[in-house]
């Protein structure tokens, strides 16, 4: 079906004073209700056109009836389909949508069927929308868009979206968004993978734990695994298991700051590897612990520094010769034993807890040497690009608003995941929920300006 939508605008301007920016203001002004009017316009021809092949079946054969007039048999307690596919026309009743637009209200035809007897609108079947829904999917995207950004107070009073405060929750804690987390990930197109927690306040004034798992691709980018509020890392560890493929062949890191339960986190899928910038920082406490003032155990530190900042050389691994890999070999096997005589020491001067925290170290803070000597791959050595993730989480669990149930939290934190990291599927999970499928196109053909009849 084609058709064609005529426009007619008015418009009254100063001559030599009007500015750009005043054009464009005005416009703006009345896009939504510009889209309103059309978008009614557009459902009153399908109403129309519906009802007139359901009305006509003489006419219109059952093939141009296929996907109309879908309904439940009139009195059904089972609520089976009714076979009948001709209606009579009884009317209309009124009809109110949200819409990103603005509200939507118009006038919806009623049919009564000929076979029996149930009154529904064939409009509102074609179009897939429930009988008791109040909006379209359009307008939940713009919510949770919105939500992203700011509280929910601000999303009303800033945006003037039409929903109340508990509507707006109901769309957060209501999503699906946990689909998205449910695809395989392959081991091959990780080059680490990273898991950290921080800490939300919710319900009265209660403290919660935000648990995520991203993994690192080959480009450097984000991949979203897994948020989880109030979990253990166990739970965690098998939920993240579960989406990873792959072979041993292909180990890569798994990078964590010294969080307490995830010394062996994804052990048999991973490799562990400590973060090299969160080392130095705990092996500082651990000789807190023992006695020592920051100026007594700044040496230390800044040795433990030196020792595990290796750099690996640019350039394909496959071409390198072996004298360019030696270098980085040596500097390896120097290091972990300068690790060794460092733990001995701290043994020899009484200084148990950083001896303790030092080797439980060097077990887990070459893994990223190790296996570019190994295997070529070059992979993360800090929890940096985590680090950012959590900020980015933590304005706006923490810094804009608080006091988040487990739902909100969760599915909250997946949003800003997806939407800020993984956009493609942030599109796409959209896409398929609105049911986009190049049914329905549009395009402004002309637009002129004639002389209005008043001037």
């Amino acid at each position: 079906m084609k058709r064609c939508v005529s426009i007619t605008c008015d418009f009254d301007l100063a001559i030599g004073k009007v500015n750009l920016n005043e054009i464009v203001y005005r416009l703006n002004e009345i896009k939504g209700s510009l889209m309103l009017g059309i978008l009614k316009e557009i459902l009153a021809v399908y109403d129309d056109l519906i009802s007139e092949r359901l009305a006509g079946t003489k006419i219109y054969p059952s093939k141009m009836r296929k996907g109309l007039g879908q309904h439940i048999r009139n009195d059904d307690a089972e609520k089976h389909f009714c076979r009948g596919r001709k209606i009579y026309r009884r009317g209309y009743r009124n009809r109110t949508i949200k819409t990103v637009f603005g509200s939507l209200a118009f006038r919806v035809r009623v049919a009564e069927c000929l076979t029996c007897g149930s009154r529904y609108s064939p409009l509102l079947n074609a179009l897939q929308v429930e009988d008791y829904s109040r909006k379209e999917v359009n307008f939940e995207k713009e919510v949770i868009e919105a939500v992203i950004d700011t509280n929910y107070r601000r999303l009303i009073e800033g945006r003037s979206i039409d929903i109340s405060l508990g509507g707006v929750h109901n769309i957060v804690v209501g999503s699906d968004i946990d689909k998205t987390f449910q695809e395989d990930v392959t081991l091959q197109d990780l080059s680490g993978i990273m898991a950290d927690g921080t800490g939300v306040k919710q319900h009265k004034g209660s403290k919660g734990e935000l648990r995520t798992v991203i993994g690192i691709s080959q480009q450097g980018r984000v991949v979203p695994l897994g948020s989880f509020v109030n979990t253990s890392w166990p739970e965690i560890e098998n939920v993240v298991k579960a989406r990873i493929k792959g072979t041993a062949d292909h180990p890569i890191p798994f990078v964590y700051d010294g969080e307490p339960g995830l010394d062996d986190f994804l052990s048999g899928a991973a490799e562990v590897q400590r973060c090299t910038w969160h080392a130095p920082r705990g092996l500082y406490h651990a000789l807190w612990e023992d006695g020592l003032k920051k100026k007594e155990s700044q040496p230390q530190i800044d040795k433990v520094k030196q020792l595990v900042g290796i750099e690996l050389p640019a350039g394909d691994f496959e071409i390198l010769k072996e004298q360019d890999k030696e270098p980085v070999r040596t500097r390896y096997e120097k290091s972990k034993k300068e690790v060794q005589e460092l733990i001995s020491t701290f043994y020899e001067k009484g200084y148990p807890k950083g001896a303790s925290y030092l080797e439980s170290l060097s077990k887990r803070l070459f893994t990223n040497i190790e296996l570019w000597l190994s295997t070529g791959i070059i992979a993360p050595k800090t929890t940096s690009l985590l680090e950012r993730v959590f900020r980015e989480i933590g304005r706006r669990l923490k810094k804009i608003a608080w006091g988040w149930s487990d739902a909100a939290v969760t599915n909250l934190s997946k949003m800003i995941l997806i939407k800020q990291y993984a956009k493609d599927k942030w599109e796409q999970f959209w896409k398929e929920k609105l049911g986009i499928k190049g049914y329905f196109n549009i395009q402004i053909q002309t637009v002129k300006i004639n002389l209005c009849p008043n001037f």
